[in-house]
């Protein structure tokens, strides 16, 4: 184990990720440095707590794609109603035992991501309720909190959507909007943005540790992963009040305009 660097805290906050070679021998002490990492990144902050452990993919899973779309954690919840869990950091870890692969998580910035649209907040959260209602998952009790970073672009650029209703396609499962990379990538080419030119990459070798900000860059993966392969852990907080949702959803709003 090694200890954090003033220089890898600094990265966190100013370029929204920090890639540590370790080795972490187990995902115990892979968490206690990313706790310190989250900790020195937002001293102001609320305390955050655990809201999420998974292995990925799972134990039993049969078959992986070999990619996964770009995604926020828990989503991000454009029209909030109740409390809810907000992933505020991700912390992902390879056990330093397992073998290693090729698979690489893809990371792109949401600063300016919406800027060439040159439209206000007001404006953009009207056009997200709007897609919510007809394409993805509103529901009147629980509001709408969107995941996926493509629906999010389409929603704020307005049009004609191109993916598939949630709500009207038969058995849509979140997260296959796109049947291959290549098609993610050239849906956001057709609208002005160059992914493999805004995003980084980085591959987890065995030991390794990336802990990344939930609300400042979308993530996903290229190429396949072994079932249980992947530790990740979400700092976040719990039950968090509409109210304090909405702050924070009009503080990534913002950051996407620009």
């Amino acid at each position: 184990m090694t200890t954090p660097t003033t220089e890898d805290r600094s990265l966190l906050v100013r370029r929204g990720f920090v890639h540590l070679p370790g080795p972490f021998g187990t995902p115990a002490a892979a968490w206690d440095e990313a706790r310190i990492l989250i900790e020195a990144a937002s001293p102001a902050g609320p305390e955050l707590t655990v809201v999420g452990d998974y292995l990925i993919p799972p134990v039993d899973a049969t078959s992986t794609r070999d990619f996964q779309t770009l995604h926020v954690d828990f989503g991000l919840p454009l029209s909030p109603t109740r409390p809810t869990d907000i992933a505020r950091f991700t912390a992902l870890h390879v056990a330093e035992a397992a073998p290693p692969t090729e698979a690489a998580t893809r990371l792109v910035p949401l600063r300016s991501l919406l800027g060439p649209i040159s439209i206000g907040r007001a404006e953009l959260l009207a056009r997200l309720a709007r897609y919510g209602e007809t394409h993805g998952a509103w529901d009147d009790a629980a509001g709408y909190t969107e995941g996926s970073l493509a629906r999010i672009v389409e929603a704020a650029l307005g049009g004609v959507p191109a993916l598939a209703s949630v709500k009207t396609t038969p058995g849509f499962l979140c997260g296959t909007e796109f049947a291959s990379l290549e098609d993610e990538l050239a849906f956001f080419a057709e609208r002005g943005i160059d992914l493999d030119r805004l995003g980084a990459e980085v591959v987890l070798r065995p030991g390794e540790l990336l802990v990344f900000d939930n609300l400042a860059l979308a993530h996903g993966r290229r190429g396949r992963r072994r079932p249980g392969e992947l530790h990740q852990r979400l700092f976040g907080q719990r039950s968090v009040p509409p109210d304090a949702q909405a702050a924070l959803r009009d503080g990534v709003l913002d950051a996407l305009l620009g």
